[in-house]
């Protein structure tokens, strides 16, 4: 084999061009997994970040549900009673209202209230018919029977009962004639500045 055509001052030059070459395709391999490692790690990030959402809502849903899970358990029901043997005649009425807690811990600041009337005339704690102030306490399993005072049939369209009262966490709530319960929270700008 005659190798006289190789200009051997160019070798270097020779050997140098394949090196780069070599350097240039192995930077392009390089490049090509890199770039592949990338959209897969995206990808992996994008599902990651999928499943901390879901974790998350979760999460809200379960405070969502301990934070409201003593509330739940207080039942309002309320009937109407007409007042045929009163002195105010056939068309007078009155409610009566039964508040049971069947959560495991006491609720406070219990009340009746009939937005169109006066406060309840009678607080009673079942069974035993004691009378109570109000608001009252009613411990779990206990029964309170809030008794209005004496109205006339024309004006139960103007009369919304409503259930008040605060639970063990110190929650205020209302429990509305339609079974809503709703946080009562208190009203922002009042006047007051939190600076």
């Amino acid at each position: 084999m005659d190798l006289d055509w190789i200009q051997w001052g160019d070798a270097p030059t020779w050997f140098g061009s394949v090196a780069g070459a070599v350097a240039l395709g192995f930077t392009a391999f390089t490049v090509r997994q890199q770039t592949k490692q990338l959209a897969a790690q995206q990808k992996i990030n994008e599902e990651t970040l999928e499943n901390l959402r879901l974790e998350r809502k979760t999460l809200q849903s379960e405070v969502r549900d301990r934070h409201t899970a003593q509330a739940r358990q207080v039942k309002f029901t309320f009937e109407l009673v007409p007042g045929d043997d009163f002195p105010d005649g056939p068309e007078s009425c009155w409610y009566v209202a039964h508040v049971t807690n069947s959560s495991d811990e006491a609720i406070i600041n219990l009340t009746v209230d009939y937005q169109g009337l006066e406060e309840p005339q009678a607080v009673r704690m079942k069974p035993d018919g004691g009378l109570m102030d109000q608001p009252c306490t009613a411990g779990p399993g206990h029964e309170v029977v809030f008794s209005s005072q004496h109205t006339y049939m024309g004006r139960l369209d103007q009369i919304y009962p409503r259930c008040l009262f605060t639970d063990a966490a110190g929650v205020d709530w209302v429990l509305d004639q339609d079974g809503r319960l709703v946080e009562d929270t208190p009203p922002t700008g009042s006047g007051e500045s939190s600076e």
